[in-house]
């Protein structure tokens, strides 16, 4: 959006934006841009809030009145904690319960099996959720074959790819992004549990699974290739900022 905002401006349009990652903006340098310390995929902060909300846009909207850019501006206050019950939260757990996230690297073949026996003990619950919701936020690939990926570019082999149009790197962030999801899926399926707020399913995901971790492995591995594309899919695409 930073890029479009400079073909935007001119042609006499004046734009103002809310940005999620610093970097990336100021490397852009957009006309106007209000970064917020949020979670990805929150510009505006929680759910729900619609007075925080009122309050990030009217920031934003304020940059209209500077005298001239790029300016990029720091929003200066947190977003508030989720409106769901806290206690609720705090003891939400997946319905599976995975070994502690290693302090040191194990084996590959390890790690590699560790994130297939996730996968199988989820699955389980991830299909009894489809049963009931009719649909999945799975586009690519079904978990076995997104794992499969994952694993397959992690230990050095060829990446079996269903769609033979896609490359290596489109292919894993695909997996990436389908893997992710099965987890959430299938962490939400048991009965009578609630859905994590998104700070908690994070922080499980990439701390307490074979999944976070093989990815993190990945993403090493990806900024050592010389395919570019590899190295943008590492730095970009598989592992938040800040993970």
């Amino acid at each position: 959006m930073g890029a479009l905002a400079h073909y935007l401006e001119n042609e006499n349009i004046p734009t103002t934006q809310i940005s999620l990652i610093y970097e990336h903006t100021e490397a852009i340098r957009p006309p106007r841009a209000l970064w917020v310390p949020f979670e990805l995929g929150r510009p505006l902060g929680v759910p729900d809030d619609a007075a925080f909300q009122r309050k990030v846009l009217l920031a934003a909207l304020t940059l209209f009145e500077s005298e001239k850019g790029p300016v990029l501006d720091v929003f200066p206050e947190e977003a508030p904690t989720s409106s769901e019950n806290t206690a609720e939260e705090d003891t939400w757990a997946c319905p599976v319960g995975f070994s502690p996230p290693r302090e040191e690297k194990t084996d590959l073949e390890d790690s590699i099996q560790a994130l297939i026996c996730e996968v199988a003990e989820l699955r389980a619950w991830y299909d009894i959720g489809l049963e009931k919701r009719g649909r999945t936020a799975m586009a690519d690939f079904d978990p076995e074959t997104a794992a499969g990926i994952l694993c397959d570019y992690l230990s050095g082999k060829d990446i079996g790819i269903p769609q033979k149009e896609i490359s290596p790197a489109v292919a894993l962030r695909l997996a990436a992004q389908d893997l992710k999801s099965f987890y959430f899926e299938a962490a939400i399926s048991r009965p009578g549990a609630k859905a994590p707020d998104s700070k908690t399913f994070t922080n499980w995901y990439w701390t307490q699974t074979a999944a976070g971790q093989i990815l993190k492995d990945i993403r090493e591995k990806c900024a050592k290739e010389e395919d570019k594309d590899l190295q943008m899919a590492g730095k970009m695409f598989l592992v938040p900022m800040g993970q």
